[in-house]
């Protein structure tokens, strides 16, 4: 599955969609037009900040942004995201340490670290990942769906 490739063609038609030039979009959403174009020419991935900015606007899923969900179902957040909560959830419900889910997944015990204490957050292509593992969606992770 290409999620590059994949957000960037969902993008463009959700903007197209909407009746919104890149250059309205941007300025709604308060992304550089540089990287909204890099989006659209499938050259980078959004920052967790900016996906749930992204999906917010047009009221969709993250992962229908991401081509891992085929429907468009209206979700928004319900503020910030807090993923070392949610992360520290889902390891307490399996049992697992921070060790243990090392073993299992392919990331560093550092980035684990960091994750769990919140000092920064996994980008997409991890977070995807993550989902996966734990068999829930990228939304849950953002705390965009219960």
């Amino acid at each position: 599955m290409d999620i590059l490739s994949n957000f960037g063609e969902t993008l463009s038609e959700l903007i197209s969609d909407n009746n919104l030039t890149p250059e309205v979009f941007a300025k709604a959403v308060n992304i550089d037009l540089s990287v909204i174009y890099r989006y659209q020419r499938k050259k980078c991935l959004p920052s967790l900040t900016n996906t749930v900015v992204i999906a917010d606007y047009f009221q969709c899923s993250a992962d229908f942004l991401f081509g891992l969900s085929t429907s468009n179902v209206k979700t928004v957040s319900n503020g910030e995201v807090n993923f070392a909560k949610i992360f520290k959830g889902l390891l307490d419900r399996k049992g697992l340490t921070r060790y243990a889910f090392c073993q299992h997944a392919p990331f560093a015990e550092q980035s684990v670290d960091d994750w769990y204490h919140g000092k920064r957050l996994p980008n997409i292509q991890n977070l995807i990942l993550i989902a996966k593992y734990f068999d829930c969606t990228v939304d849950f992770l953002l705390g965009r769906e219960s």
